[in-house]
């Protein structure tokens, strides 16, 4: 077989590391920073960063549990313990 025609194959799995590490960092940052914006330009203390980062810090961790509960049950399709008994 030439190397032209060698088809690569999609590593799975890579990237998800780094993928959730980056939503766990960047959301709540991102949210932090327009609550600081929106606070500096209201002239409040600031209560709208730190709502806007605890809700990014929930928003991550409730997008973590769908993912996971997904993830688990792709894995488990077909397996013996979820066939139903008739």
């Amino acid at each position: 077989m030439r190397v032209g025609e060698r088809r690569a194959t999609p590593a799975v799995g890579h990237n998800d590391g780094l993928t959730q590490a980056l939503t766990f960092v960047v959301a709540p940052l991102l949210l932090g920073l327009i609550g600081y914006g929106l606070d500096r330009w209201l002239g409040t203390r600031p209560v709208l960063m730190l709502a806007l980062a605890c809700f990014g810090v929930a928003g991550t961790f409730v997008t973590s549990f769908y993912e996971y509960q997904a993830r688990c049950a792709r894995e488990d399709e077909g397996k013996p313990w979820t066939r139903r008994r008739a």
